[in-house]
């Protein structure tokens, strides 16, 4: 009866029949639209009286004849609802013209009109009705007045239940994206500032928008909404893991996807930790309640072997539910389910050295509540509830080694996601690079010594400072020391690493330490050689291309539509295609690239593992790479396309 409640607070010594609190219901109904809140108190019991006491006053017939329909024989709902709507908007109102306005007032106006919708099942009405009256209303509402708050958890609540009908795929093909942005900015401009609406409600609310995020396909989006309000995200919920992780394979937005991986390592960590930890913590545990046995029975030695309610409850808490054998256990030998167990048995027990009413069941099913504090004193208590408290607070939910498999999981998923749109950006920022580098560097080169230092370098790389993985590797890599002009069959990739291997010795001849110049030269440098690798992979894709009847499309991402499958060789290919491309493909379709002893995880992580030393430079657009780091990248570089000569098919 919030009305009631309100009106009380208002008007102290009223009462629930006094002309004052009629009135006040009254105003409630016509002035502020709070149809449901009004009829709530009419439904109650002890409201009969009052209102046969005014049938006959003409200001309470609105109040009489709501009575009366309550207090009437109808059963069913449907048509509880229609006379409802005809008392608050009129005998000619039809809830389906959803363009009319209403007579009604207040900023509860649609309220009872949304409740129709959603109780009698008219979902597609129902957000038609939110697109069109509430969601305007809502997002004009102050969320530091009261009565504005109220209004607003009132909505939301209603609009709350909608969103748990929508879950159904059939049901959630009928909900449009502008739908979808209005819930967004709906929620962040004035509900998760909304004090009135609990946490756990915000957080429900979160994990549904997403999950429609990722139905309607609005992966960047929901990996915004994510990252603006990511306290909101449980990610200890695995079907919220999953929406995210799916949002991120498509969003192409390496930074959001980067704090994403960034929550889900520190929830993965979380659990290391504890795993870590937890033989020490249950020691800790253990420790502390049979300190308190022996305290117990120091004190009350006498009473315990005796008939006395000392007894019953020392031998339930310690023997029956076998409290005092888990706290002699061997921690470190049991597994770590076992472990799990015990600890978290042991930190609900402790509870009953603290308050008398913890109730436990013993193994055998018995319950009881044992009242171990009032025979070990407050402070004892007290400083067991701190420790339980402490080591509480570490423990993460129950299933952990699930969630421990699915964090995981996702977190593979996410790192190959920001490899491949690092390697999206990272192409248009070595272009870059280039451009700039053709202002600065007009020096020609003698192609011939050019060609010399290439296959000098090419030939002496060592095995040992690749990521070999095996025998039939390492010989194929040796094997490849002889195979440059397989390299070159490009004219691109020709022209790249012999611009870029003459120039890298002449920096090496003429370098100072602490010369910018330098620097900014061995930038120049290395973004040569990071763009062969892309004019490679872009060359060979081609000209397996042109062996086959068909192959895979390759995935580009475009300005107008996003990411788009496009023809190897087309247009939009040699446009569009990017290292991240390239990655993406080989990691899908690289078998049918590479030769039959090749294993694609293999040419997947030595790629990755170059991709990684590119990251930890910070090579980009503006940044200025030192002479020791590029000389690292510049070799890193040579290996890797030594190795993919070595494992690509002829």
């Amino acid at each position: 009866m919030d009305i009631y409640q309100e009106f009380s607070a208002r008007h102290f010594g009223a009462y629930l029949d006094s002309e004052e609190f009629l009135d006040y219901m009254l105003r409630q109904w016509l002035l502020k639209g709070r149809h449901l809140d009004v009829c709530h108190v009419i439904d109650h019991p002890s409201f009969t009286k009052v209102i046969n006491e005014c049938r006959d006053d003409e200001r309470y017939a609105l109040l009489v004849e709501l009575s009366d329909l309550y207090g009437s024989e109808i059963t069913l709902a449907s048509q509880y609802n229609e006379t409802l709507l005809a008392l608050a908007y009129g005998e000619e109102f039809d809830p389906f013209e959803l363009d009319q306005d209403t007579k009604a007032k207040g900023d509860w106006r649609y309220h009872l009109w949304f409740y129709f919708f959603n109780n009698e099942g008219y979902v597609a009405e129902s957000w038609q009705l939110f697109n069109l009256k509430i969601y305007p209303l809502c997002a004009t509402l102050n969320n530091t007045r009261a009565d504005h708050m109220q209004t607003l958890v009132r909505y939301f609540n209603e609009l709350s239940v909608l969103m748990d009908k929508t879950r159904d795929p059939d049901i959630l093909e009928s909900v449009t994206k502008k739908t979808i942005m209005n819930l967004y900015d709906l929620f962040l401009q004035v509900v998760h500032n909304d004090t009135l609406i609990d946490f756990a409600t915000k957080r429900s609310f979160c994990k549904r928008l997403i999950h429609m995020m990722k139905y309607k396909e609005m992966h960047s989006v929901g990996l915004e909404f994510y990252i603006t309000f990511k306290d909101l995200f449980d990610l200890n919920d695995i079907p919220t893991v999953i929406s995210l992780v799916n949002l991120s394979k498509f969003a192409y937005d390496y930074h959001a996807v980067h704090v994403l991986h960034g929550d889900m390592r520190t929830v993965q960590y979380r659990i290391e930790k504890y795993k870590g930890d937890i033989v020490s913590q249950l020691t800790k545990i253990s420790e502390y309640i049979l300190r308190m046995k022996n305290v117990i029975e120091e004190h009350h030695g006498g009473k315990i072997n005796e008939d006395s309610f000392i007894q019953a409850d020392f031998n339930f808490f310690f023997y029956e539910c076998e409290i005092e054998e888990m706290c002699t256990a061997n921690f470190s030998e049991l597994p770590f389910e076992d472990q799990d167990a015990i600890l978290r048995n042991l930190l609900n027990a402790m509870i009953c050295f603290y308050k008398a009413d913890k109730t436990l069941t013993s193994e055998e099913g018995n319950v009881k509540e044992p009242a171990l504090n009032l025979l070990i004193g407050w402070e004892l208590g007290n400083e067991g509830m701190k420790l339980r408290n402490r080591v509480l607070s570490l423990v993460p939910d129950e299933g952990i080694e699930y969630r421990e498999i699915m964090i995981t999981d996702a977190l593979i998923q996410l790192d190959e996601f920001l490899t491949e749109f690092y390697l999206k950006d990272l192409s248009p920022d070595v272009e870059a690079v280039i451009q700039k580098a053709n202002q600065y560097d007009l020096e020609p080169i003698d192609p011939k010594q050019a060609m010399t230092l290439l296959e000098e370098t090419f030939t002496s790389l060592h095995p040992q400072s690749a990521l070999i993985f095996g025998v039939e590797e390492k010989e194929r890599f040796e094997k490849a020391g002889r195979q440059l002009p397989r390299l070159l069959r490009s004219n691109e990739v020709r022209r790249l690493l012999t611009t870029a291997e003459a120039k890298w010795r002449e920096l090496e001849k003429d370098f100072q330490p602490e010369n910018q110049q330098s620097s900014q030269k061995a930038t120049f440098i290395i973004a040569d050689y990071v763009k062969a690798v892309e004019e490679f992979f872009g060359h060979e894709l081609v000209k397996t291309r042109g062996g086959k009847q068909t192959m895979p499309l390759i995935d580009v991402a475009m300005p107008e539509s996003g990411l788009t499958s496009v023809e190897i060789g087309s247009e939009e290919y040699y446009h569009y295609v990017t290292l991240g491309s390239f990655y993406h493909y080989i990691s899908a379709n690289g078998t049918s690239l590479l030769k039959e002893n090749v294993d694609k995880v293999h040419v997947v992580e030595y790629l990755t593992h170059w991709v990684n030393s590119i990251r930890a430079s910070s090579f980009g657009k503006e940044a200025e790479l030192k002479i020791e780091t590029a000389q690292v990248l510049r070799r890193e570089t040579m290996i890797l396309l030594r190795r993919l000569v070595a494992d690509f098919a002829n």
